[in-house]
């Protein structure tokens, strides 16, 4: 056989080859819409599949709202006028007569017993009563016991009890405010709010920032524009929690058949699916596939029960969640007006399987041309050769 012969049946032999195992190594931005699909019915599948419904929404939006006050509560774990180990407690006394214990000697005014601070033990130290429990009541209460425990030596004594400072019953206030430090609880009861602008409010814009509070064990994370436009995540605080005003941009991912792949921070107190995807400049027309709108996230396992009325049981306290929007309806464009986006979510948008039988075509172009072009140079030498 000629050496062009032989050289052109290589290059058909090695174009057919790669031709039939096209499928396999053509290149893709991730999974099609269908094998995602596939993988939400195996019964071992490491995320639950859930169809984006006006039902959906409007139970992922129920879900949102009062956050904070489903989690951590919304009352007052104790009386902030309850006096605690180390505050520190004043005690005034009079008496009706002026040859009293702690007469001024003219009737008039009161014997002032220096501030001190309850102890460990949770007492106070007062003349001639001794050591009276004060940690647990109210100044009310540690006043009946000190008139009590002076009934038989006073004359009608009058005691006043007052706390000069408050250490027991405070919340911590820290991270992006003007002034880190501890604010003391009054009766009146403080919310969120209160606290952080006592501590002289946010150093940054709102819009950056997130309200993380401790309480005891748990902790919770709300944006900071939430805490102020929804009065019911304006939740009163307990002595002891810890707040700190967190600089933390949102963001949001995209991969797939978009005009751009990027990860896109927003400022906005409220994203939803079609504001994010403008973001990125939309859908690909010649790539994209409209029933292949997927957002990654992870959800509380019993919030994925509700979603799928009980069909799926996960496992632990949270599940990895797959969110489909199909917009081959026309009502799908509302669904992306109500689908709200959360910190840290994932959009992928598959391709279409036009786009990949252009890509498969491509490939055969790709390949063919060589092959077409060995034929050519055979032709020409046939040609010389005669």
């Amino acid at each position: 056989m000629p050496l062009f012969s032989r050289l052109a049946l290589l290059s058909m032999t090695a174009a057919i080859g790669l031709v039939t195992t096209s499928c396999t190594i053509m290149p893709t931005s991730g999974p099609s819409a269908g094998a995602i699909e596939r993988g939400g019915k195996e019964s071992y599948a490491p995320y639950t599949l859930i169809d984006v419904t006006p039902d959906a929404i409007a139970m992922l939006s129920t879900t949102m709202e009062n956050q904070l006050a489903n989690t951590l509560g919304n009352g007052r774990k104790r009386s902030s006028s309850i006096i605690g180990v180390g505050d520190s407690v004043a005690v005034s006394i009079w008496e009706a007569s002026p040859e009293g214990l702690f007469s001024t000697g003219n009737g008039h005014g009161a014997t002032v017993i220096p501030e001190q601070p309850v102890s460990e033990s949770g007492m106070i130290s007062v003349p001639y009563a001794g050591n009276i429990q004060a940690a647990g009541r109210t100044p009310e209460q540690v006043k009946q016991a000190v008139e009590k425990a002076l009934a038989r030596m006073a004359v009608e004594p009058q005691v006043l009890v007052s706390v000069i400072k408050n250490v027991s019953n405070t919340v911590t206030v820290t991270g992006e405010v003007a002034r880190s430090g501890r604010i003391p609880l009054s009766a009146r009861g403080e919310k969120l709010i209160d606290v952080i602008a006592e501590a002289g409010g946010p150093r940054i814009e709102s819009h950056q920032l997130s309200v993380q509070i401790t309480r005891g064990s748990r902790t919770e994370t709300i944006p900071m524009e939430r805490l102020i436009s929804d009065p019911a995540e304006n939740i009163s605080v307990q002595s002891d929690d810890v707040i700190a005003l967190i600089r933390q941009p949102r963001s949001f991912t995209v991969f797939g058949a978009t005009y751009a792949n990027a990860s896109v921070q927003f400022d906005e107190s409220q994203l939803y699916l079609n504001q994010a995807l403008a973001k990125v400049g939309g859908l690909s027309d010649e790539r994209a596939n409209a029933k292949g709108i997927f957002i990654y996230r992870t959800e509380s396992s019993e919030l994925v029960r509700r979603l799928t009325h009980g069909k799926v049981s996960p496992l632990g306290p949270t599940t990895n969640v797959i969110y489909q929007v199909d917009l081959r309806d026309p009502s799908g464009f509302f669904l992306l007006k109500g689908f709200a986006m959360r910190n840290r979510d994932l959009v992928y948008i598959a391709n279409a399987s036009l786009a990949e039988v252009r890509k498969f075509a491509t490939l055969v172009s790709s390949t063919a041309a060589p092959v077409a072009q060995v034929a050519q140079v055979g032709n020409s030498l046939q040609n010389l050769e005669k």
